[in-house]
């Protein structure tokens, strides 16, 4: 009996670390009639659209080019193209550079 218990605590606890870390891990891929919002703080949220909301996305959106960076600072979220930087290096890299 004791070592059962035990098997179940050491689950619980290994649980209770394992859980946050899958619950921030929010997947960047959108499938068709998914959306993703990013509030002020930052949060990512990312859901599902049904018919009405599709219809209402198509009416207000407007496409976003292929390498769009976005970015957040001081609460506003920015956006640039990726392109060729002095010295021929693409922006996107010159980010995973800079990063420690």
């Amino acid at each position: 009996m004791t070592s059962l218990r035990n098997v179940i605590l050491a689950s619980v606890v290994a649980g209770a670390f394992v859980t946050p870390a899958f619950a921030q891990n929010i997947s960047l891929e959108l499938s068709d009639r998914q959306a993703m919002m990013i509030d002020t703080g930052g949060k990512v949220s990312k859901m599902t659209v049904n018919d009405a909301g599709h219809r209402m996305m198509m009416k207000y959106a407007k496409p976003v080019k292929a390498g769009t960076i976005f970015y957040m600072s001081g609460g506003t979220l920015y956006m640039v193209q990726d392109r060729r930087m002095a010295g021929g290096e693409m922006l996107r890299e010159m980010l995973i550079h800079a990063t420690p």
